[in-house]
């Protein structure tokens, strides 16, 4: 089959990044013709990644124009419709007008591996897989009953993880040392994306908050920050909110600014940096998957996590925090804020946990289930083979008499009476 799968650059270390970095390999090793449309990470210039063709980013920030053309090269002398464009990604941006117009995908074979990161599925989400005609794929199984319960028919996938990378780590003193983290602190770790500031999805200010003040109670305890932390992509600048929040300089810490700009940290150092960690904090407002919830726990780390969206089905070694309902007015759903207090009572259960091998043991036994070649061999292969399969085409509308033949009907029927 002709793949173009459209997400983020394999280069880039995000969550989708790292996901095309993992899946679009193996999908090429099983057969199928893969090529990438990287609408985040490559511009003004077609190149290649492990022999496999990328096309870049146009203007509208989501290929909306482009897709099309890209799909054509794709197709070679064939019809377009033997390209299955695989798209991960947000969709709901696809009908809004204000992020380069309405996309440009009518009539493309697409199929959707889409987050649900609300409750319910937002109408802006169902709206656009009915009508651009993509078969949505669930990245939870959370979003797969929301989907359905929205009227659609999703199949499964969920995200992978490279266990051989994420692993839990024997020499946990010495990865300390190198992140400059005293070995006998509490370390309490955030990997997640900075953006956002009116809305931070992933809840900085609250862990802040809740960390200051368990702090204050654990001079031990160290907060870890693997993200951008002057909020550099309209985030927000966590340097000055750990000083608003009074969290002593000593107290926090960050990855290197330089070497995560330039991609320089790989999986396997990632997954040390998880294995140093004694919990991960994730208590987003809601998440379609949570690639970190499940690379920590891959690594023997327990995670505390919103119960909201897809966080608890993930979390196999940790807690769960309670919160408030939080309307997302842009998506007519909603979100949920954890509670502080909350968050402070899970970081003191993590505190009396520290050190419990029995735990981290677990966490690794959960992660496995998600391994990227697991997740290949039991999910994509099968989802692929339906997504292959005879295409539904919709029944003709019956074609009614046009105008002129409506006329001469009605007057005849006035003439009858």
């Amino acid at each position: 089959m002709r793949i173009l799968w459209q997400s983020v650059a394999p280069w880039i270390p995000t969550g989708y990044g790292v996901q095309t970095a993992l899946f679009a390999p193996r999908l090429k090793a099983l057969g199928h013709d893969v090529a990438l449309s990287c609408y985040v990470g490559l511009e003004g210039k077609i190149g290649t990644w492990n022999g496999m063709t990328v096309y870049p980013g146009d203007l509208t920030k989501f290929n909306k124009r482009m897709l099309r053309s890209y799909v054509k090269r794709h197709a070679g002398d064939g019809p377009t419709d033997d390209v299955l464009v695989l798209t991960l990604q947000d969709v709901w941006p696809w009908l809004e007008p204000r992020f380069g117009g309405i996309a440009d995908y009518k009539g493309l074979r697409l199929a959707s591996w889409c987050p649900v990161d609300h409750d319910p599925c937002p109408p802006l989400v169902v709206g656009a897989l009915k009508e651009f005609g993509s078969r949505p794929i669930a990245m939870s199984r959370f979003g797969e009953d929301r989907l359905q319960k929205a009227g659609l028919d999703p199949l499964y996938v969920p995200h992978g993880v490279d266990t051989k990378a994420m692993r839990p780590g024997d020499d946990r003193d010495e990865i300390r040392r190198a992140m400059g983290i005293p070995a006998d602190r509490f370390v309490v770790g955030m990997v997640a994306n900075n953006q956002g500031q009116l809305m931070s999805r992933k809840c900085f200010p609250q862990v802040f908050q809740a960390f200051a003040m368990f702090q204050e109670k654990h001079p031990d305890a160290f907060l870890y920050l693997h993200t951008d932390v002057l909020g550099l992509n309209v985030g927000i600048n966590l340097i000055d909110l750990a000083k608003t929040f009074g969290i002593p300089e000593s107290a926090v810490g960050s990855v290197n600014q330089e070497k995560l700009w330039l991609g320089e940290i790989g999986a396997q150092q990632l997954g040390r940096v998880y294995a140093a960690m004694d919990v991960l904090m994730n208590p987003s407002l809601g998440e379609g998957f949570g690639v970190p919830i499940v690379e920590a726990q891959a690594c023997g780390t327990p995670v505390i996590v919103t119960d909201w969206t897809s966080m608890p089905e993930l979390v196999g070694a940790g807690w769960l925090v309670d919160g408030d309902p939080w309307w997302h007015h842009d998506q007519n759903v909603w979100w949920k804020m954890p509670a502080i207090k909350e968050l402070i009572d899970a970081l003191g259960l993590a505190y009396e946990a520290r050190g419990d091998m029995g735990i981290r043991e677990k966490a690794r036994a959960f992660a496995v289930q998600y391994d990227v070649d697991r997740v290949t061999e039991e999910f994509w292969v099968p989802a692929l083979a339906a997504l292959d399969g005879p295409r539904e085409v919709p029944p003709l509308r019956p074609i009614g008499p046009n105008r002129a033949a409506r006329r001469k009907a009605e007057k005849a029927e006035r003439a009858a009476a």
